[in-house]
């Protein structure tokens, strides 16, 4: 029996963008429909990341990895707009709204950013 890394996460963090909100907090209405984000989710949804994906150790006891589709949009808009620093995503993730619906109002922390130069995934 081959015993599990305590390092290794147990899944993926689901990231649920049409989640309801009582004020008009509908993250669909926040940008506009001809937003370039809601281009690049579309073309990151078509993509093919079961190579990235299959470099998780997923299982352990750790805590849920990011969505690695929503990590890639993250990191392709921060580039396209200029932001190459890991800390400044993370900042642009609770305050610039196009980040915010990228990540469903999810932080990731700046050693998650592929921007950080981690490539902790096993």
């Amino acid at each position: 029996m081959e015993l599990l890394d305590e390092s290794m996460a147990k899944g993926f963090r689901r990231v649920d963008r049409d989640q309801q909100f009582l004020l008009p907090v509908d993250m669909r209405e926040w940008l506009p429909q001809d937003h370039v984000v809601w281009i690049l989710l579309e073309a990151v949804d078509h993509l093919d990341l079961t190579r990235i994906e299959s470099r998780y150790a997923l299982g352990g006891t750790g805590r849920r990895a990011y969505d690695p589709r929503m990590m890639l949009a993250l990191l392709i808009y921060a580039y396209a707009d200029g932001v190459r620093s890991s800390r400044q995503i993370e900042r642009l993730c609770r305050t610039d709204v196009a980040m915010r619906v990228i990540c469903g109002l999810q932080v990731p922390d700046h050693t998650a950013s592929p921007a950080s130069g981690s490539t902790r995934t096993r």
